[in-house]
């Protein structure tokens, strides 16, 4: 199976892996798996860090792409068409972040099952999204 993993799952896999339930876990930790991360992912966590909302202990960020190679995950590059087709997503009233919408837009184009406990992406579903956390 093919899934891409939203910001916060990168996150607690690598620093809180307590927080992630046990059949993501096996999920993530199984090979035949392909796990993706978006660059998007990594821009979203650059803003957060150098805005003091992050803290990674004594992890740079400039290590994260790094340390998502060294988990096998996939670096999932995005298509100038990943940008622009964004607007086809319906802005919800109760959700405009725009890196949640890129990873949305990204796992329905790439039909990839989105890992992800953010409850607002449920509304995605009738829109194509494959969204797993339970």
């Amino acid at each position: 199976m093919k899934y891409l993993i939203d910001t916060h799952v990168f996150i607690w896999f690598m620093m809180e892996p307590e927080k992630i339930t046990k059949k993501i876990l096996k999920i993530l930790c199984n090979e035949k798996n392909e796990i993706f991360i978006s660059p998007i992912s990594f821009w979203e966590l650059a803003i957060k860090w150098q805005s003091g909302k992050l803290s990674l202990g004594k992890i740079s960020v400039l290590q994260l792409p790094h340390i998502a190679e060294q988990y096998d995950f996939t670096l999932l590059t995005p298509q100038t068409y990943d940008y622009v087709s964004i607007s086809q997503i319906p802005l919800k009233e109760n959700h405009h972040d725009p890196f949640d919408r890129m990873l949305i837009q990204q796992a329905i184009r790439n039909d990839l099952i989105l890992i992800s406990k953010d409850e607002k992406f449920q509304q995605y579903q009738e829109n194509g999204l494959q969204l797993l956390w339970e």
